[in-house]
Protein backbone atom coordinates (compact mmCIF):
# COMPACT_ATOMS: atom_id res chain seq x y z
CA UNK A 1 0.00 0.00 0.00
CA UNK A 2 1.52 3.07 -0.65
CA UNK A 3 1.02 6.80 0.99
CA UNK A 4 -1.60 8.17 -1.66
CA UNK A 5 -4.01 5.15 -0.55
CA UNK A 6 -4.66 6.25 2.42
CA UNK A 7 -5.56 9.59 1.68
CA UNK A 8 -9.53 9.18 1.85
CA UNK A 9 -12.28 11.78 1.86
CA UNK A 10 -11.25 14.32 4.15
CA UNK A 11 -13.21 15.11 7.91
CA UNK A 12 -16.28 16.53 7.36
CA UNK A 13 -17.41 19.16 11.03
CA UNK A 14 -20.09 16.62 11.32
CA UNK A 15 -17.74 13.85 11.26
CA UNK A 16 -15.44 15.94 13.78
CA UNK A 17 -18.88 16.49 16.13
CA UNK A 18 -19.05 11.96 15.91
CA UNK A 19 -16.02 11.64 16.73
CA UNK A 20 -15.97 14.20 19.62
CA UNK A 21 -18.30 12.76 20.99
CA UNK A 22 -17.54 9.26 20.93
CA UNK A 23 -13.88 10.52 22.23
CA UNK A 24 -16.03 11.80 25.31
CA UNK A 25 -18.07 9.36 25.65
CA UNK A 26 -15.47 6.94 25.90
CA UNK A 27 -12.97 9.21 28.37
CA UNK A 28 -16.27 9.06 30.98
CA UNK A 29 -17.15 5.37 30.44
CA UNK A 30 -12.81 4.58 30.79
CA UNK A 31 -12.83 6.70 33.86
CA UNK A 32 -15.79 5.58 35.34
CA UNK A 33 -14.04 1.46 35.03
CA UNK A 34 -11.16 2.66 36.70
CA UNK A 35 -12.38 4.24 39.29
CA UNK A 36 -14.35 0.57 39.85
CA UNK A 37 -11.46 -0.90 39.43
CA UNK A 38 -9.66 0.89 42.21
CA UNK A 39 -12.54 0.33 44.51
CA UNK A 40 -12.68 -3.48 44.00
CA UNK A 41 -9.04 -3.37 44.39
CA UNK A 42 -8.82 -1.87 47.60
CA UNK A 43 -12.10 -3.80 48.81
CA UNK A 44 -9.87 -6.62 47.72
CA UNK A 45 -6.33 -5.39 49.73
CA UNK A 46 -8.41 -4.78 52.60
CA UNK A 47 -10.08 -8.28 52.93
CA UNK A 48 -7.98 -10.50 55.50
CA UNK A 49 -7.05 -13.94 54.63
CA UNK A 50 -8.08 -17.11 55.87
CA UNK A 51 -5.73 -19.57 54.53
CA UNK A 52 -3.13 -19.90 51.91
CA UNK A 53 -5.68 -20.62 49.13
CA UNK A 54 -7.16 -17.12 49.84
CA UNK A 55 -3.91 -15.36 49.99
CA UNK A 56 -2.91 -16.72 46.41
CA UNK A 57 -6.71 -16.14 44.85
CA UNK A 58 -6.63 -13.06 45.93
CA UNK A 59 -2.80 -12.18 44.43
CA UNK A 60 -4.14 -13.33 41.34
CA UNK A 61 -7.07 -11.31 41.50
CA UNK A 62 -4.86 -8.21 42.09
CA UNK A 63 -2.75 -9.21 39.38
CA UNK A 64 -5.42 -9.32 36.90
CA UNK A 65 -7.16 -6.00 37.97
CA UNK A 66 -3.57 -4.02 37.56
CA UNK A 67 -3.51 -5.42 33.88
CA UNK A 68 -6.92 -4.27 33.06
CA UNK A 69 -6.12 -0.56 34.95
CA UNK A 70 -2.57 -0.68 33.06
CA UNK A 71 -4.76 -1.30 29.79
CA UNK A 72 -7.62 0.89 30.38
CA UNK A 73 -5.12 4.20 31.77
CA UNK A 74 -3.27 3.54 28.19
CA UNK A 75 -6.35 3.82 25.96
CA UNK A 76 -7.82 7.18 28.42
CA UNK A 77 -4.24 8.80 27.54
CA UNK A 78 -4.23 7.75 23.53
CA UNK A 79 -8.36 9.04 24.15
CA UNK A 80 -7.53 12.41 25.72
CA UNK A 81 -4.63 12.84 23.50
CA UNK A 82 -7.36 12.30 20.43
CA UNK A 83 -9.37 14.99 21.75
CA UNK A 84 -7.03 17.75 22.35
CA UNK A 85 -5.95 16.99 18.67
CA UNK A 86 -9.24 17.05 17.92
CA UNK A 87 -9.57 20.77 20.04
CA UNK A 88 -5.92 21.93 17.76
CA UNK A 89 -7.58 20.55 14.69
CA UNK A 90 -4.75 18.27 13.73
CA UNK A 91 -7.51 15.60 14.57
CA UNK A 92 -7.56 12.83 11.59
CA UNK A 93 -3.55 13.46 10.69
CA UNK A 94 -1.29 11.38 11.35
CA UNK A 95 1.51 12.10 14.11
CA UNK A 96 3.93 10.41 12.41
CA UNK A 97 3.80 11.45 9.10
CA UNK A 98 1.40 14.32 9.10
CA UNK A 99 -0.72 12.57 6.12
CA UNK A 100 -4.50 12.50 6.76
CA UNK A 101 -5.32 9.16 8.53
CA UNK A 102 -8.43 8.92 6.47
CA UNK A 103 -11.87 9.63 6.99
CA UNK A 104 -13.02 5.93 7.45
CA UNK A 105 -9.74 4.84 9.83
CA UNK A 106 -10.73 8.55 11.80
CA UNK A 107 -14.32 7.65 12.11
CA UNK A 108 -13.42 3.84 13.24
CA UNK A 109 -10.39 4.08 15.62
CA UNK A 110 -11.30 7.96 16.89
CA UNK A 111 -7.79 7.61 19.52
CA UNK A 112 -5.33 6.10 16.90
CA UNK A 113 -2.74 8.48 15.96
CA UNK A 114 -0.76 6.86 12.98
CA UNK A 115 -2.17 6.22 9.30
CA UNK A 116 -2.37 2.80 8.13
CA UNK A 117 1.00 2.58 6.51
CA UNK A 118 2.59 4.11 9.79
CA UNK A 119 0.86 1.61 11.94
CA UNK A 120 2.48 -0.97 10.04
CA UNK A 121 5.79 -0.08 9.80
CA UNK A 122 5.36 0.61 13.51
CA UNK A 123 4.26 -3.15 14.16
CA UNK A 124 7.23 -4.41 11.50
CA UNK A 125 9.29 -2.93 13.93
CA UNK A 126 13.25 -2.07 12.95
CA UNK A 127 13.96 -3.96 9.47
CA UNK A 128 10.32 -4.71 8.74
Amino acid sequence: MNRAETNESPLRPRDLEEAAARLSERAGRLRSQLARTEEAASALRADCDLDAGDSGAKAMTLRELRTRAEADEALLERTAAALDRLRAGSFGICTRCGRPQGRERSLALPHTELCVVCAEEREAGPGG
